[in-house]
């Protein structure tokens, strides 16, 4: 990004002038140097930078966190629980190595380069970015960039904690299987990044277990809950049908099961559901979720661990960290393929 040095070099005015300028206290200033200084600012796609720039050692103790949030949330995107758990993890670690954390979700992409620009941030930990997006905010920036969950990679160019996705999706899939379900639905925000993986875990266990994979096996959720009940209504068809509906989060699979027990319907007796990440609400609902445990307080501290390493110059080079996830048997889904109907 270009400099006030060369901005005033090449307006043929002082730094002094052009500090006037942006901090607006143009009454000393003539308007032709005004409208030049302006010109060349807007031309060269100038942000000024509001951290703590003026440290010695060049060191705002910043942290950014960006998350390039991919439906719009109806409240916010720290009411989703992964989200919020992640975020307050990164918070105590950033604080805990003596620097602060600041916090910014968009959907618009541009909203969060310009963010990542303004700020002189020492680094960024860019959260559900895809790896086009993560090049160019790393480009702009020229910050150490530690990713979670990079979506759609390309090549090895990048610094990213995520999970074996596409593991749990087939893990999930292959326990439905062996409790006896043969009409095994998944639903997903979006098929791409981390729910592609899961839906590909997904379809490797259903191959194996030699159950015919048809479209209507997989549904993209809409972004509104209105539409999304929508959905919810479609699937009573499947009621006392050996149907078990997995979900790639947590969140939808409650909300789900929340619309069923509205409708008096049994879970797991009627319908099972799955979900994956095993959250706290997970955890606290009734009847406990059957659901994939992903360590999201291990994955947030492991994305600062590489974070500081960058700073500090230690850690040089590419690196994919991929933790492991594991099946959590809640009571959602039981066996039905024995005499006994034993909950799991």
């Amino acid at each position: 990004m270009i400099t006030v040095k060369e901005i005033a070099e090449i307006a043929g005015v002082s730094m002094t002038t052009v500090y006037n300028v942006l901090h607006g206290n143009t009454k000393k200033v003539s308007q032709a140097n005004i409208q030049k200084i302006k010109k060349i600012l807007e031309e060269n796609h100038y942000v000024p930078r509001m951290g703590l720039s003026g440290l010695k050692n060049g060191s705002s103790k910043i942290i950014g966190v960006v998350i390039h949030v991919s439906r719009h949330y109806e409240n916010t995107v720290i009411a989703d629980s992964f989200y919020s758990h992640v975020i307050g993890v990164l918070e105590k670690n950033i604080r805990e190595a003596g620097y602060y954390m600041m916090l910014y979700a968009a959907e618009d992409l541009d909203d969060i380069f310009k963010m990542a620009l303004a700020w002189n941030v020492d680094g960024l930990i860019a959260i559900t970015f895809t790896h086009n997006d993560y090049v160019k905010i790393r480009t702009l920036t020229g910050k150490p960039i530690v990713a979670i969950d990079l979506i759609d990679k390309f090549n090895d160019d990048f610094v990213n904690v995520g999970l074996e996705d596409e593991q749990g999706g087939y893990i999930m899939t292959k326990y439905l299987i062996e409790c006896g379900y043969t009409n095994i639905l998944m639903f997903a925000n979006k098929d791409a990044g981390v729910d592609h993986q899961r839906w590909l875990g997904y379809r490797r266990a259903l191959e194996e277990g030699g159950i015919p994979y048809k479209p209507y096996n997989f549904t993209i959720l809409e972004d509104s809950f209105e539409m999304r009940l929508h959905n919810y209504e479609g699937l009573m068809k499947f009621v006392n049908k050996n149907a078990a509906l997995f979900f790639a989060s947590d969140t939808f699979a409650l909300e789900a099961m929340r619309y069923f027990q509205t409708k008096g319907i049994q879970i797991p007796d009627e319908i099972a559901i799955a979900g994956f990440d095993d959250s706290l609400l997970a955890q606290y609902a009734i009847p406990r979720l059957t659901t994939i445990h992903q360590d999201i307080t291990d994955k947030a501290e492991v994305a600062v661990s590489l974070m500081l390493d960058m700073i500090a110059g230690k850690l040089v080079g590419n690196i994919d960290v991929k933790r492991p996830v594991w099946l959590i048997k809640g009571r959602s889904v039981k066996i039905i393929n024995n005499k006994n109907n034993k909950d799991r």
